[in-house]
């Protein structure tokens, strides 16, 4: 498998809401790059929302009116960052949550949204921490000793992700920009990987079809898995599978072999 994208970006977002709120906003970002050889560099942001944000989650994140009443907005975020999100690796703790606001974000600037590939540590930790009663962050950071003081607020959240991570792992973080991370960019399937969706709707918004990085079993005479680019003219999906249009009812591909769309 010869294309990786083998730099790490660790992700938390704090919001006004849900993810099914179609009126819900980001208001603070943490993004942490790493390499093979460590850790790059961390940046942090409180977002201006332009709206008030609900008391309901102020008592959650801490994050108030007042407080990103000087931030910049998304917009204003978004063509100083973007490029970090190039290329890269998406980690974080409920993968699809986070990613799915920023790409909604994203849209309203009414631009493409992100199809990286990522890595949910949810069911990773489920796997590598099995005997744990909760899988929430704020739990294993607790149970194994993390300091985790702002739960909630984005920059803790992904210094602690890290540091469980790598207890869970027993290795340290740049393990994941090898193979490994290949592997468990698959790990969890759709549910993972849920913002892949929004790029099948920009593309059928906008006519514009949709390519993919399939990966396949190796074959015969091969050692490792294949990655496959596969162009969609006329994007559709089920529930589980991806396809033509015109193959609707027995899509050829399955939404969990997804590693990453083409931008």
């Amino acid at each position: 498998m010869t294309e990786r994208f083998r730099e790490l970006l660790f992700l938390d977002v704090e919001t006004t809401g849900l993810l099914m709120q179609p009126s819900s906003r980001i208001v603070e970002i943490s993004i942490s790059a790493w390499s093979g050889k460590g850790l790059g560099r961390r940046h942090t942001s409180l977002i201006n929302p332009q709206e008030p944000i609900p008391p309901l989650y102020t008592d959650i994140h801490g994050i108030d009116d007042a407080m990103v009443r000087e931030a910049p907005t998304f917009s204003e975020y978004w063509r100083e960052m973007r490029d970090f999100f190039r290329e890269k690796t998406v980690v974080a703790h409920n993968l699809s949550f986070d990613m799915g606001m920023m790409n909604r974000e994203i849209m309203r600037l009414e631009q493409p949204p992100l199809g990286n590939p990522g890595i949910d540590t949810v069911p990773v930790l489920k796997k590598l921490l099995p005997n744990q009663k909760s899988h929430k962050l704020r739990n294993l950071a607790s149970a194994l000793g993390v300091r985790h003081q702002n739960v909630h607020r984005a920059e803790d959240d992904v210094m602690a992700l890290e540091e469980v991570l790598a207890i869970a792992m027993q290795k340290p973080i740049e393990i994941l920009t090898e193979s490994t991370g290949v592997d468990l960019a698959l790990w969890g399937g759709l549910a993972s990987h849920r913002y892949f969706r929004d790029s099948l709707w920009w593309a059928q918004q906008n006519g514009s079809g949709l390519s993919v990085i399939i990966v396949r079993p190796p074959g015969e005479d091969e050692t490792e898995k294949r990655l496959e680019e596969i162009h969609l003219d006329n994007p559709g999906s089920s529930a589980k599978r991806l396809g033509e249009f015109r193959d609707k009812g027995r899509y050829p591909l399955s939404w969990a072999e997804v590693y990453r769309i083409v931008s």
